[in-house]
């Protein structure tokens, strides 16, 4: 049987589609299978399947549900390489808590979104020392 394995980011969770086809003694069948990973479990539900006497019947079936789901946004993984990322990563460092938050977005947006950050960093920062500066404050 060949397996094709699609995911979806959905707020803290991961959607997942396993299409799982091939041919069974004389007939051809695809069988698929809806689920989720999340920060606690990975989870599937019972496979829908369906029943083909010829192939070609299958992997059109099979291609126009690809094809639905690439539209939709979804994408094709390796099964193996799927893990739920951590939004929250917290450590202590020199007595110091750090944490660091992260979530799946696009590089290019998240480059813009950065810039912007450390635009609006220091525009306050300066702010706050010019307040500062005129008030006769020392920090």
């Amino acid at each position: 049987m060949k397996e094709l394995y699609f995911t979806l980011p959905y707020r803290r969770s991961t959607k997942t589609v396993r299409l799982e086809y091939g041919q069974v003694k004389k007939v051809f069948i695809l069988r698929t299978y809806d689920g989720e990973i999340n920060g606690r479990r990975t989870a599937e539900d019972s496979p829908k399947e369906e029943v083909f006497e010829d192939e070609q019947e299958m992997l059109k079936r099979v291609y126009e549900t690809k094809k639905g789901l690439m539209e939709g946004r979804w994408v094709v993984q390796n099964k193996e390489s799927i893990s739920q990322p951590s939004f929250l990563k917290t450590e202590i460092i020199d007595g110091a808590i750090s944490f660091e938050f992260s979530v799946d977005i696009d590089p290019v947006k998240l480059d813009g979104i950065k810039t912007e950050i450390a635009e609006d960093f220091v525009e306050n920062i300066d702010k706050e020392i010019e307040t500062n500066i005129r008030k006769g404050v020392n920090k």
